[in-house]
């Protein structure tokens, strides 16, 4: 029996008719014409020898053949795609750029450093960063869009390898008046009834350990949402509300109108090298250079 000769193309325009109900709505998402869609379907349908939408001139609908081709294809192209990215993190592992994401505020001790270390190891080797702000925690990881990255966890990203570089405290940035402005450090009971700036929302639990919600019995009362470390202060800074952060961002981001004052009861944020197990031949000399951070980040955490 002759197997019909038929096209990853087919098979996505097919779909995404099915997704629709409607030629021209799937030839407006696919940017072709409707005569074309069409005849690629009607080719489709005669290689398979048999009918895959009902047409009328008010609906499209899927034959019986066609939901069960729909619901199988689909799973397919999943699976390939999902093939294609895999393949492609295997051939990341020639000597091809190397790109490092990195998180507004996760990066400042680490990334410069890094960086200077890896070019005077690996002079041969280009390495290129890429910042990322707080509407992707994972600096590009979700998306593999990045080789490794410099994150501050949790990512919710099951399977990444990660290598801890520093901890910190965690931090309320307040409003300068503000009465716990007055106190040496702060409770995280303290906090929860406080309105909060929230990161934008994202997959993953990254918006809500910042908000504490592991803390909260009721929704965090966010008053307001910024995607940088800027965006967050300056809304504290006009008496917004509060927000929660690293201790880093006292020393990087310090400015009039914002008091940081330590949280003493809540464990350390952590700040890693993070990166798809896939990736790890790609990656491995830039971990054994991330190694090397552990000695800096004593000496920062411990100048005397």
């Amino acid at each position: 029996m002759t197997q019909p000769n038929i096209t990853l193309r087919q098979l996505r325009a097919f779909l995404t008719v099915a997704e629709h109900r409607s030629f021209s709505r799937a030839a407006e998402q696919l940017l072709v014409s409707n005569p074309w869609l069409s005849e690629t379907i009607k080719d489709l349908e005669r290689q398979l020898k048999f009918q895959l939408f009902v047409r009328t001139t008010r609906s499209v609908e899927l034959t019986d053949a066609g939901v069960v081709l729909s619901s199988l294809a689909a799973r397919v192209l999943d699976d390939l795609d999902s093939a294609i990215k895999a393949a492609q993190r295997t051939a990341d592992r020639d000597g091809s750029v190397l790109t490092l994401g990195y998180t507004i505020g996760a990066g400042l001790e680490v990334i410069p450093w890094l960086l200077r270390a890896f070019a005077a190891e690996y002079p041969q080797r280009p390495l290129r960063s890429v910042e990322y702000d707080f509407t992707d925690p994972t600096a590009g990881l979700r998306d593999s869009s990045v080789h490794a990255a410099i994150i501050r966890p949790p990512t919710g990203l099951a399977g990444l390898t990660t290598l801890e570089l520093l901890t910190e405290d965690r931090v309320a940035c307040l409003p300068e008046g503000h009465p716990l402005a007055a106190q040496d450090s702060v409770s995280v009971a303290d906090l929860l009834k406080e309105p909060i700036i929230a990161a934008p929302k994202a997959p993953g639990p990254w918006r809500d350990y910042w908000l504490l919600s592991d803390y909260r019995t009721t929704p965090a009362p966010v008053v307001d949402e910024a995607s940088t470390r800027d965006g967050e202060l300056h809304l504290v800074a006009r008496g917004v509300g509060i927000s929660v952060t690293s201790a880093g961002a006292q020393r990087f981001y310090s400015r009039p109108g914002v008091a940081f004052r330590r949280i003493r009861d809540i464990p350390p944020c952590v700040v890693a090298l993070a990166w798809w197990p896939e990736h790890t031949a790609k990656v491995a000399d830039l971990v054994t250079i991330a190694t090397g951070f552990k000695a800096v980040a004593d000496q920062l955490a411990d100048p005397d």
